[in-house]
């Protein structure tokens, strides 16, 4: 049975980039894959983490709660109001 190790490298991020420089287009894909993947694993700590991003969301949530929205239905409507006012 093979055994996995783990490998635990600290190097300067300009390496990194150096490094990433030297791959291939399909290499470079299936990184960007697995990167996308940790990002969507990390998205909702990061916003929650993000106080800028948290203040948005409760004023928005205030704003809803207010009745200060539109339906979808009204938004989509809108252009079509716009164009026939100006004809």
């Amino acid at each position: 049975m093979a055994r996995v190790q783990e490998l635990q490298l600290k190097m300067p991020f300009s390496v990194l980039v150096s490094l990433l420089e030297q791959l291939g287009p399909e290499d470079l894909l299936e990184l960007r894959e697995l990167v996308d993947e940790k990002l969507l694993e990390y998205e909702d700590e990061l916003m929650l983490a993000n106080p800028r991003i948290m203040s948005e969301i409760r004023e928005a949530r205030a704003e809803y709660e207010a009745g200060e929205y539109i339906t979808f239905q009204e938004l989509m409507a809108e252009p079509d109001q716009a164009n026939e006012a100006n004809v």
